[in-house]
């Protein structure tokens, strides 16, 4: 059996976590002066992150498989421009 997904919300280091935490804080108290505690700030950041991670993260994947892809063709043209003629014997160049 697979193993269940983690949230976005547990992929993200603590300190960083908790720097989103604080910003999250200051956002709520600048543009809706609401002043939310730590705890309900972090619980609402985890609702975001949870609503929104799968199509971050979807996107995400999404971005880094058209990167990939780009870099895939440059590498088989750069190939390409390697290939060298094969030989070919008199005979077989005489009847082309």
């Amino acid at each position: 059996m697979a193993p269940e997904p983690r949230g976005l919300s547990d992929r993200i280091d603590f300190q960083r976590r908790r720097a989103m935490v604080r910003e999250l804080q200051a956002w709520l108290l600048e543009e809706r002066d609401e002043d939310l505690g730590e705890l309900a700030a972090g619980f609402l950041l985890d609702f975001v992150l949870d609503l929104a991670g799968p199509d971050l993260y979807n996107a995400a994947l999404t971005d880094a498989a058209k990167a990939f892809r780009e870099h895939a063709d440059i590498v088989e043209a750069d190939i390409a421009s390697l290939t060298q003629d094969t030989f070919k014997p008199r005979e077989a160049a005489d009847q082309d």
